[in-house]
C-alpha cells in the first residue's frame, strides 16, 4: 500500500503553504495573472460560448462564478468553461509538455468558492496540482505528443484532482483515491489540436479533477495502485513503456516548480514554434526585410515540435495556432503575431497564403536535454530572390520562457491588453493587484471584486 498512488496521497493531503518556497509562490501568482488574462480574452470565443450555453449558468445560483461575470455554476462545470476558455486562443502559459495554469488556475479558484478556502490553501493548492503533474509526466523517458496523448488532458486531469483534494482537505487515503479516480478520466488527443476540441481537452481536465476528488470525499474508493500498476494510468500512457513506476517522490522535495516553472507566451500560437517566431521577428527588423523579397523561408525545428503543427495551409485562425508556415508568414507580413493577427481574415488573405507556400519545415532529431519535446535550438533560414542567405543566431529559450522571463510590466501590458474588452482600466488594475496578493486574500471570491463589467 506503500506505492506511488499513495504517496501522492500522503503529499496532496499534507502539503502546507509555510513549506512552499518564496519563488514558487511568485510562480503561481504569474500563472494565476496569465490565466485569468487569457481566460478574459478568450471567454467569447466558439467553444467558450458553446459550453456556457451547455452548463447554462445562472445569476443566483452555484458554487462558483463563470468567466468572471456570466453567472454561476456548479464549481465543476465553472472550471470547464473557464479553462477552456482560458486555453481557447492557445496563449495561456506552458511548462510540464503543456498548459499547467489553464488547467489548474480554474480548479482552483472554482472549487476554492466552494470551499471557502483561503488564499494561502488556493495557493498550496496550485502548488499540489503541479507538483503532481510534474511527478507523472518525469517518470516516462518518451514524449506523450508522440504517441499521439495531450499531457494537458490527460496529467491536468490528475493535477486538478490533487489541487482539488487539497482545497478539500482530503486526508491521504481519500487524496489517493481522488489521484485514483482520476486516472479513468484522463484522456485527450493530439488529432485534436487546431480545433475547438483542445481547448474542451483542458476544460474537461479541469471539471473531471474536482468531479474525481469530490466523488472520494463521498467514498467513492479506486485502486490502491492505480497510478503504477502495470496496467495502471502511467504504463497505459507511455509511449514506450520505459517509465518509472516505484521510487520515491521528487514532488515537494526538489520542488519541480522551481526547477521547471512556467513559461508565459507572448503570441498565441503553440508554443512550439515561439522561439522560431523570436528568430524570424529579430532577422525582419534588423534587415527591414519586406516579404516579397523573401524567396523561401527554412524553419529548424525539433521532430516532436513539427509534429504538433499538423496545418501547412491553414484557412481559419483555429488551424493557424498550429501552422509554422503561418507563423513565418504572419512575422514577415504584420511584423508580430498577436490577436489581431489570429482572425480568419487575415489568415485568408491573399499575401498570407501566397507566402505560406514559400515556408519550409526541417525536422531535427536532437533533443534538448532538459526539455525532451523541443530541440536544443531553433533556427530560420531566410533566402531572398537576389540570392542572398540569412540564418538567424540558434534560439534556445524564447522570451517568456521561465529560464528568460519577462518582466512584470510586460506582464501587466499582456494583461491588460488581453482583459481590454472585459474590463474597465480601474477593473484590470484592481483584479492585477489582488492577483499579486493572492496567498494573503481571504478567499477566491475576494479576487473579484464589484467592478467587473458584463
Amino acid at each position: 500500500m506503500d506505492g506511488l498512488t499513495h504517496a501522492l496521497g500522503e503529499f496532496v493531503a499534507g502539503i502546507e503553504l509555510a513549506a512552499i518556497p518564496a519563488p514558487a509562490l511568485d510562480t503561481v501568482k504569474r500563472g494565476a495573472i496569465d490565466c485569468l488574462g487569457v481566460m478574459l480574452a478568450g471567454r467569447d470565443e466558439p467553444a467558450a460560448r458553446i459550453l456556457r450555453g451547455f452548463v447554462r449558468p445562472g445569476r443566483a445560483r452555484g458554487e462558483a462564478r463563470v468567466l468572471l461575470d456570466r453567472g454561476r455554476a456548479r464549481a465543476e462545470d465553472a472550471a470547464l468553461v473557464n479553462a477552456s476558455a482560458a486555453h481557447a486562443l492557445d496563449y495561456d502559459d506552458t511548462g510540464l509538455a503543456g498548459h499547467p495554469s489553464a488547467v489548474l488556475v480554474p480548479a482552483v479558484l472554482a472549487e476554492g468558492e466552494r470551499t471557502g478556502a483561503g488564499g494561502g490553501d488556493l495557493v498550496a493548492a496550485y502548488v499540489a496540482g503541479y507538483e503532481t503533474w510534474a511527478e507523472l509526466l518525469g517518470r516516462d523517458e518518451d514524449r506523450h505528443h508522440v504517441k499521439g496523448w495531450h499531457p494537458s488532458a490527460v496529467f491536468g486531469c490528475l493535477a486538478a484532482a490533487a489541487a482539488a483534494a487539497r482545497l478539500a482537505r482530503l486526508d491521504a487515503a481519500q487524496a489517493a483515491h481522488a489521484l485514483g479516480i482520476a486516472a479513468s478520466m484522463a484522456a485527450g488527443v493530439v488529432s485534436n489540436f487546431g480545433s475547438m476540441t483542445k481547448p474542451v481537452q483542458v476544460g474537461r481536465a479541469a471539471q473531471s479533477g474536482i468531479v474525481a476528488a469530490r466523488l472520494a470525499a463521498a467514498g467513492l474508493g479506486a485502486a490502491h495502485d492505480a497510478l503504477e500498476h502495470r496496467a495502471g494510468l502511467l504504463q497505459a500512457v507511455s509511449p514506450a513503456g520505459r517509465v518509472r513506476l516505484d521510487g520515491e517522490l521528487a514532488a515537494g522535495r526538489e520542488w519541480h516548480i522551481l526547477r521547471q516553472g512556467l513559461n508565459v507566451k507572448r503570441y498565441p500560437v503553440c508554443y512550439a514554434l515561439h522561439r522560431a517566431i523570436d528568430a524570424v521577428l529579430e532577422l525582419a527588423a534588423r534587415h527591414d526585410l519586406r516579404p516579397e523579397a523573401v524567396s523561401e523561408v527554412e524553419v529548424r525545428i525539433g521532430r516532436a515540435q513539427a509534429g504538433m503543427l499538423r496545418h501547412s495551409r491553414p484557412r481559419s485562425a483555429l488551424e493557424a495556432k498550429f501552422s509554422a508556415e503561418f507563423a513565418m508568414a504572419c512575422a514577415l507580413i504584420a511584423r508580430r503575431v498577436g490577436l489581431a493577427e489570429l482572425r480568419d481574415r487575415f489568415v485568408r488573405s491573399a499575401p498570407v497564403q501566397a507566402l505560406l507556400a514559400r515556408v519550409r519545415v526541417t525536422p531535427l532529431d536532437e533533443v534538448d536535454a532538459e526539455e525532451a519535446l523541443f530541440a536544443p535550438a531553433d533556427s530560420v533560414v531566410l533566402r531572398l530572390a537576389g540570392g542572398a542567405t540569412l540564418e538567424s543566431a540558434p534560439v534556445r529559450r524564447a522570451l517568456g520562457h521561465a529560464h528568460n522571463p519577462i518582466g512584470l510590466d510586460a506582464l501587466r501590458a499582456k494583461f491588460d491588453d488581453c482583459a481590454a474588452a472585459a474590463l474597465a482600466p480601474e477593473a484590470r488594475a484592481a483584479l492585477f493587484e489582488r492577483l499579486l496578493r493572492l496567498d494573503s486574500l481571504p478567499g477566491a471570491a475576494a479576487l473579484y471584486g464589484p467592478a467587473a463589467r458584463p
